[in-house]
């Protein structure tokens, strides 16, 4: 199984990988875990501490939504995204963009259904599904201008839900 993941929480995708391994699915290649430094933190990745509004600290939120490169190593292209975490809207939308002409992908957003703010992402894409009342399931995206996704992008890039 290959796969990249990303998460704020040190500790959390430590327990992952050795989740992973501990169940024998750990593999030598194919399979990356990022650290996402977004600064102090607490429950659930939420950063907390001074300076939350700092440029530098805005700035690790603006990269945190950003896909890994080796996303697309090989001309390999993600068949499956799950977002679940800090920065959710602006993590959609960029996998949106980076996805664009692409076919065959899915997109997992978890609490979709909970978080009226989340639903600025039905603007760009169409939600196919709703697992459970919660997660949206996205296999489309709108003819949306590259401006406007853009524009949405720098909006949501640091807002931390």
């Amino acid at each position: 199984m290959e796969f990249v993941a990303v998460d704020s929480d040190r500790f959390f995708l430590k327990s992952v990988q050795r989740k992973i391994r501990d169940d024998g699915l750990a593999r030598l290649a194919g399979q990356s875990f990022h650290y996402a430094d977004i600064g102090l933190t607490a429950h659930w990745g939420r950063p907390i501490g001074p300076g939350l509004d700092s440029p530098r600290r805005l700035q690790k939120f603006r990269r945190y939504s950003d896909l890994p490169p080796e996303s697309f190593e090989g001309g390999r292209t993600p068949d499956f995204v799950l977002v679940d975490g800090r920065f959710r809207v602006a993590c959609v939308l960029k996998t949106l963009r980076a996805l664009r002409g692409e076919r065959g992908w899915t997109i997992a957003m978890d609490d979709y259904g909970d978080r009226p703010h989340f639903h600025v992402v039905a603007e760009f894409a169409e939600i196919d599904q709703l697992v459970n009342g919660r997660m949206a399931v996205i296999t489309a995206a709108k003819p949306v201008s590259s401006e406007a996704l853009d524009s949405a992008i720098r909006k949501y890039e640091t807002e931390l839900d």
